[in-house]
C-alpha cells in the first residue's frame, strides 16, 4: 500500500462522527433524563453514560436510542457522510412537489381563461 492510500485511509478513519457525542449532545440539548432513557432502552443508567462517551456505537444501540428518543440518529449520521444521497422518501416528496407545481400552473392558466371570459 502506498503512502497516499495510507493517508487517505487515516483521514477517513479519523473523520467519522463521534456517535456517543451525537447521543450526548441530544441528551444535553433536550434535557433528557438518562434514567428514563435507560428504562426505555432496557439498559442501566451507567450503560447510557458509557454510550455517550463511546466514539463508536453499534447500529442496534443507535436504533434503540432513536426509537426511545423519537429522533433519527441514523439519518443524522447519514447527513454527516460526505456522499451525496437522496432517500426514497425525498425522491417521492420531490415528485409530489413537481406534480403539485404542474397542477398549480395548469389551474393558473385555466383561471386566466375564465377571467378573460368573464371580463375581469
Amino acid at each position: 500500500m502506498d503512502e497516499t492510500t495510507k493517508n487517505s485511509e487515516r483521514v477517513v478513519a479519523n473523520s467519522y462522527p463521534h456517535n456517543g457525542k451525537l447521543l450526548y449532545d441530544y441528551i444535553a440539548k433536550y434535557g433528557v433524563n438518562r434514567t428514563e432513557l435507560a428504562r426505555k432502552m432496557n439498559v442501566s443508567s451507567t450503560t447510557v453514560y458509557q454510550y455517550a462517551k463511546s466514539p463508536s456505537l453499534q447500529l442496534s444501540i443507535l436504533w434503540n436510542a432513536s426509537l426511545a428518543l423519537n429522533h433519527n440518529f441514523l439519518a443524522e449520521l447519514g447527513e454527516k457522510l460526505p456522499v451525496d444521497y437522496i432517500t426514497n422518501r425525498e425522491t417521492e416528496q420531490r415528485q409530489q412537489i413537481d406534480e403539485l407545481q404542474k397542477e398549480i400552473e395548469k389551474l393558473k392558466f385555466e383561471l386566466s381563461i375564465y377571467k378573460n371570459i368573464v371580463g375581469k
